[in-house]
């Protein structure tokens, strides 16, 4: 039976948002846990349809995680009206895992893309039972030395160009940490205006198309898209500070899931040797690390063909199993 639909479920005793949607609810269950810190992923419905087609062979679930999208605090409520941590996005996590397997059985697939995969393997430690295998896309193992490679990387890369605003604006943020909104946004700023986050894409284009599709989509009014907007700076003041020494390969020795590393050769934002050290170190019941060769940090978008390949292998190889 086909299924499109929005809807509001508590997690954590706070309201959040998740569209489900697909050709036939006999489908396996594919979570999609999006980038961060702070960024939503019900507006990318129409974009991940026309891109990866994913609903004729999963029941899809987008989620707008706490504090984020749909999630976000309504404008008139105190910050301060529900915490914000990695512990509490990890507990929604398995509370969502939980809810999804009582209304569809079977296990769910995760894709998880940056923090969205690092959240989610997390999770998937916590209740290997509830996850048939994870994908996760660009993501964050190593905070310490990708915010170093991130920096360096544009930093040296505005001395090449002779941009002057570039080097100046990097050079009065010093390097990191980058613990706060503004400093971690000036970087990520030039991280993207040099390809570092998409090729061919710069960091207003990246935001134009956010708007863009936020405006369009029919999940958000107005109000909501304000406060999405507000959601993504505030979720980031609450989670930088204790994300920044995540450190997944030394943390993460062992997962009970079969995981695929879907990694862009291109990524400046989450580098690759990381990926390619917590593959060799990780004990899993499988584990595979795919390159991008054409990608930065959101191949799912960027090569999103061999993207859809690879989550049919997975639905084939480990779907029949769960």
């Amino acid at each position: 039976m086909k299924t499109d639909t929005l809807e509001s479920v508590q997690l954590g005793g706070v309201t959040q948002w998740i569209r489900i949607r697909t050709a036939d609810t006999s489908n396996p269950v594919l979570l999609l846990m999006q980038q961060g810190p702070g960024l939503p992923i019900i507006n990318e419905v129409r974009r991940f349809e026309r891109l990866l087609g994913l609903e004729d062979a999963f029941t899809v679930v987008y989620w707008d995680q706490r504090g984020t999208g749909l999630s976000a605090l309504p404008l008139r409520k105190h910050p301060n009206a529900f915490d914000i941590s990695p512990r509490h996005m990890v507990d929604d996590a398995v509370s969502l895992l939980e809810l999804l397997h009582d209304r569809f059985g079977g296990k769910t697939l995760i894709a998880g893309f940056s923090f969205g995969a690092t959240y989610a393997a997390q999770a998937a430690v916590r209740r290997p039972d509830l996850v048939a295998a994870l994908v996760a896309t660009g993501m964050d193992i190593d905070i310490p030395l990708a915010e170093t490679h991130a920096y360096d990387f544009a930093l040296s890369t505005a001395r090449q160009r002779g941009n002057r605003r570039a080097i100046r604006q990097l050079e009065a943020i010093g390097p990191p940490p980058h613990l706060d909104v503004k400093r971690f946004t000036t970087r990520a700023r030039w991280v993207a205006n040099f390809g570092g986050v998409a090729s061919g894409a710069s960091f207003t284009s990246v935001l134009r198309d956010l708007m863009t599709s936020l405006v369009r989509s029919p999940d958000y009014s107005a109000t909501g898209i304000i406060r999405a907007v507000r959601g993504i700076s505030a979720s980031q003041a609450a989670l930088l500070p204790e994300l920044a020494a995540t450190d997944l390969v030394t943390t993460m020795p062992r997962l009970e899931v079969p995981i695929v590393l879907a990694q862009g050769r291109l990524d400046q934002v989450a580098p690759g040797d990381a990926a390619q050290r917590f593959h060799d170190s990780l004990t899993a019941p499988s584990k595979q690390l795919v390159w991008f060769e054409k990608s930065a940090h959101t191949p799912h978008l960027e090569e999103p063909a061999k993207f859809r390949s690879l989550l049919m292998n997975v639905r084939a190889t480990h779907l029949q199993k769960a």
